[in-house]
């Protein structure tokens, strides 16, 4: 894709893939350190955290592949 086929401008493109990266490390962060936390609360070492990490990495790789198989899908014009 040219610059000339992009409607928006480059910052408003650059703005869009940085809260894409930033969701998606969320993504995969959030849930272990969700599950920490209910480990303290609750005194359930490691079974937070381990669960907190499948979960955050299925959602995360699910997410990372819709971002992939975006990018090969043809652009409606």
């Amino acid at each position: 894709m040219s610059r000339s086929d992009e409607p928006r401008s480059s910052v408003a493109v650059g703005w869009e893939w940085a809260s894409r990266v930033l969701t998606v490390g969320l993504e995969f962060a959030l849930p272990p350190l969700l599950g920490a936390r209910f480990d303290h609360s609750w005194a359930t070492s490691p079974w937070g955290v381990l669960i907190g990490a499948v979960l955050g990495f299925a959602v995360g790789m699910w997410h990372l592949l819709q971002i992939a198989r975006e990018g090969t899908q043809p652009r409606a014009r």
